[in-house]
C-alpha cells in the first residue's frame, strides 16, 4: 500500500528586497513523496530548487524571506512546529545531503566528532558507544579503515570519500526522508555510480524516500520513480521516470533533455542547447517565463501565465495543452 510522507501545498518563498520590497523564489508549489519513493527535482541553476530544500528543512532565514502554504510530514505542518520541535526532525525524520561536502564538513573537526555529535543529539549513543557506532556507520557506507578515518579531518580525505560521510551523517538515524542535493556534482563518474550505487542500497535497507535534486538527468533516469521539473520558481511539468523522457510535453523540458548526449540517438547532428538563460527573479512580471526562450510562443503567453494542466498521467505548465488537458 502507498503511504504519503510528505504533502507541499500552495507554498510561496519570497526574500526581502531593498528595492521592491520583496522578490518571489518559488511560486504556488505543490507535490508529494510517498514512503520509500525517488522523487528527482530538475531544473537549471536558479530555478529554485535548494531553496525548496531548505524550506522542507526550515533552514531558510526567517528575518530575510516570507513563506506561505503548507509543509506536512506525516500529516502534520511543520510550519507550526516550534523551533525545538523541528530540531528533533532534522536529521532524525529529515536529513539532508548538501552540494559541496567540504564547506558542509567542519574543517575543524574529526570525521567521528561530527557523526557522533548526531547520534548524541538524537540520544542513539553515549559517550562510552558513541564512537563505536560511527564506526559502524561508516562501514556501511563502505568507508575503508573507519578505525582510523574516525580519527581524520575533512581536508585528509577525497571528493568521493567526503561524500560517504555526508551520506553517513544523513542516514545516521534511518531518516524516513533524505534530501539530496546535487549529490554527485564535482565527482567522476566512476565515484557518481558508486554514490548513486550506496543510495540505492540504503534506500532499499530502511525504506527511506528521496528527494534527488539534480541537474543531471543521466541520474534522474537512473534513480527517480517520479520527476518534477521546475523553471523560475515553479514547476512545469510532472511525470513518472519512464513517460517524461519518452514523451516530455513542455518546451523546457523537452530542451533538456535535447542538451544532452545519447548514444542511442540516430542524430549525429550538434546538441541542440536552450537558447538564452533563466531569468533574474523578479524579472518577469507577467507571462509564462520560459516565453523569451521558447520557440512555441505566441500571443497569449506574453500576456498570462499558464496554470497547470493535466493530461493522460502528466501535469504540464503550458498553454499548448489548454484544450487537450484539464486544470489541475
Amino acid at each position: 500500500m502507498t503511504i504519503e510522507l510528505l504533502k507541499v501545498e500552495n507554498m510561496n518563498i519570497s526574500f526581502k528586497d531593498d528595492e521592491s520590497g520583496t522578490t518571489s523564489a518559488v511560486k504556488d508549489l505543490s507535490f508529494y513523496i510517498n514512503e520509500g519513493e525517488t522523487v528527482g527535482l530538475v531544473g537549471e541553476s536558479g530555478c529554485g530548487k535548494s531553496v525548496t530544500a531548505l524550506s522542507l528543512m526550515r533552514l531558510i532565514e526567517k528575518n530575510s524571506s516570507f513563506i506561505e502554504g503548507t509543509i506536512e510530514l506525516e500529516g502534520e505542518d511543520i510550519n507550526l512546529f516550534s523551533e525545538k520541535k523541528m530540531r528533533s526532525i532534522r536529521g532524525n525524520k529529515i536529513s539532508m545531503i548538501f552540494q559541496e561536502p567540504m564547506t558542509s564538513l567542519n574543517p575543524v573537526h574529526k570525521i567521528g566528532k561530527q557523526i557522533g555529535e548526531v547520534l548524541h543529539l538524537h540520544a542513539l549513543a553515549n559517550k562510552i558507544n558513541c564512537k563505536e557506532k560511527t564506526i559502524e556507520i561508516l562501514k556501511k557506507v563502505g568507508i575503508p579503515r573507519a578505525e582510523s578515518i574516525v580519527d581524520e579531518y575533512p581536508h585528509q580525505l577525497s571528493g568521493g570519500m567526503r561524500q560517504r560521510i555526508m551520506i553517513a551523517m544523513a542516514m545516521a538515524c534511518n531518516p524516513k526522508l533524505l534530501i539530496a542535493d546535487e549529490p554527485t556534482t564535482a565527482l567522476d563518474v566512476t565515484i557518481q555510480a558508486q554514490i548513486l550505487d550506496l543510495m540505492k542500497m540504503l534506500q532499499e535497507e530502511y525504506n527511506t524516500a528521496i528527494l534527488l535534486i539534480t541537474h543531471d538527468l543521466g541520474v534522474i533516469s537512473e534513480m527517480a520513480d517520479r520527476v518534477i521539473v521546475m523553471y523560475y520558481g515553479q514547476i512545469v511539468e510532472e511525470a513518472d521516470v519512464r513517460t517524461l523522457f519518452k514523451n516530455p510535453k513542455h518546451p523546457y523540458t523537452i530542451g533538456l533533455l535535447n542538451s544532452v548526449p545519447n548514444i542511442d540517438s540516430e542524430n549525429e547532428g550538434r546538441l541542440i542547447p536552450i537558447e538564452g538563460n533563466v531569468p533574474n527573479l523578479g524579472m518577469i512580471k507577467s507571462g509564462c517565463p520560459f516565453r523569451s526562450r521558447c520557440q512555441h510562443a505566441y500571443v497569449k503567453c506574453h500576456e498570462k501565465n499558464p496554470p497547470l494542466f493535466k493530461r493522460d498521467s502528466q501535469f504540464v505548465r503550458c498553454w499548448l495543452y489548454e484544450e487537450e488537458g484539464v486544470q489541475a
